[in-house]
């Protein structure tokens, strides 16, 4: 295994980091909720996730999610100066935070704390989210450049510190324990995230370009509702449930997102390898090798979710106390769900790449404004539960609305060229939501269950080879 890892070419190897590094940051992060779900109370626990759905939306205004395609667009369309862009991006990134901040402070002075958190608290995500920006922006360049030790290492400090100063904050506070979870993670992206801000002014002087500025906000402004729509179609839910039926079951049903979104280790792993070889390729007129190795992640994401939702009571007994049982009945329709994340990924790098950024913000408004209303509709007559069954049909809106927009994008820009086997593509979606639906009943059939999943095992035995032959070609590729 040494020597063909060693045999490895620079691009399979910073790959293969990338996806360790992130599997590691996330999974950790991940794998530590049975800690806190024991010592955390389902309230406590509803402070932790609230305080994130805040900042994954305040960070759309503080840094425009520059650090996301638009950081690996730039880094083809400037690849003359990386560093110059990174600077200058880092330095629009301070400014828009800082003004983000002034407007929340003359809010906060005539209404108080109205996102349910003190002055200090803010304060200290307004850090977080910074030097989260800045730390992502880095990354993205080193991805590119398919430099992954230094990388690797700190997404690896970041993933496992930030649990670890969790847990002893949340021993040494008397009150407020969930705050303990907060402080954790915000205080090791700020010290993680200065030291690349520091690094990043000393690479490149260039910190302010008028060039970059200009792209980044032609670029970026228009996803705008497209990242806010993201952000209400992956945490409005946990609010409304929050304000509609009780801070307890919002607790609960964020564990059920949480370990269905684990899959998203694998959605994000593999999508941060696989869209700088997209944009590669597609630069280089070679087309054709996307469809297959397209095919191939598609069916990796499909398999790994089933496995989840077939192993969904143990995972929630693992992960949590008997007061949280009943998030088993959310995890398959969330799972199923991020399926269709990824497959909107897929089809928005397109969008992306040819900088169409106005076709991502339709589809993705379309299904976020879908979800409020479902939300409001279902929460109210079926409770909780129901949020997670309005989620997928919205992520299936989600995937479609990208769907088109990118024969849109093909038709201007590539001749109308079919950048994936859409059949395939479509088969596989079908299979999979009628899988992943049908094993609820299952929950209440332990042994009907381990069967199907001893199956499973003894298919992939006996396929192995013909399994492994494709993970080489991919590899390869």
């Amino acid at each position: 295994m040494l020597k063909k890892y060693k045999n490895l070419s620079i691009m399979a190897k910073a790959s293969f980091w990338a996806f360790v590094a992130n599997i590691i940051q996330r999974g950790i992060s991940i794998l530590a909720t049975p800690v806190f779900t024991r010592i955390l109370t389902t309230e406590e626990y509803a402070q932790y996730t609230l305080y994130q759905s805040w900042h994954d939306i305040f960070i759309i205004f503080t840094s425009l999610n520059v650090f996301n395609y638009a950081a690996y667009t730039a880094m083809i369309k400037f690849e003359d100066d990386k560093d110059g862009f990174i600077s200058s991006a880092q330095t629009l990134t301070t400014g828009l935070t800082l003004i983000c901040f002034g407007i929340y402070y003359v809010i906060h002075i005539f209404c108080g704390d109205i996102l349910g958190f003190s002055l200090p608290v803010v304060i200290l995500m307004f850090l977080d989210m910074l030097f989260f920006a800045v730390f992502n922006l880095w990354t993205a360049k080193q991805r590119f450049e398919y430099k992954y030790r230094i990388m690797t290492a700190l997404s690896v400090f970041i993933g496992i510190i930030g649990p670890v100063l969790g847990v002893f904050l949340i021993y040494n506070m008397n009150t407020d324990k969930g705050y303990g979870r907060i402080y954790g993670v915000a205080i090791v992206n700020i010290a993680v995230g200065l030291i690349v801000y520091i690094y990043n002014i000393k690479k490149s002087h260039n910190m302010f370009c008028m060039k970059y500025w200009k792209f980044i906000l032609a670029y970026c402004i228009p996803l705008i509702p497209h990242f806010l729509s993201s952000q209400i179609l992956t945490r409005f839910d946990r609010i409304m449930i929050n304000d509609m039926c009780s801070t307890s079951e919002a607790g609960i049903y964020s564990l059920a997102y949480s370990l269905s979104t684990l899959m998203t280790i694998v959605n994000d792993a593999i999508l941060k390898s696989f869209t700088p070889w997209t944009y590669q390729v597609i630069k280089s007129g070679d087309k054709k090798e996307i469809k297959k190795t397209t095919n191939f992640t598609i069916l990796i994401v499909a398999l790994a979710n089933i496995i989840l939702i077939l192993f969904a009571p143990e995972a929630v007994r693992i992960f949590a106390t008997n007061e949280y049982y009943q998030a088993i009945y959310i995890i398959p329709s969330v799972s199923a769900s991020v399926f269709f994340t990824y497959l909107f990924n897929v089809f928005a790098n397109i969008e992306y790449y040819y900088s169409e950024t106005k076709y991502v913000a339709a589809s993705s408004v379309f299904a976020a404004l879908l979800n409020v209303l479902l939300n409001y509709i279902f929460i109210k007559k079926f409770g909780f539960i129901a949020a997670g069954y309005t989620t997928l049909v919205c992520y299936i809106v989600y995937a479609l609305g990208h769907f088109i927009c990118m024969n849109i994008v093909s038709r201007k820009h590539a001749a109308g060229y079919k950048f994936y086997d859409n059949k395939t593509i479509l088969l596989m979606s079908v299979i999979f939501v009628v899988i992943s639906l049908g094993i609820l009943p299952l929950y209440k059939c332990t042994i009907i269950r381990y069967v199907i999943i001893l199956v499973l095992m003894v298919l992939v035995f006996v396929k192995r080879n013909s399994i492994k032959n494709i993970i080489v070609i991919n590899k390869s590729k």
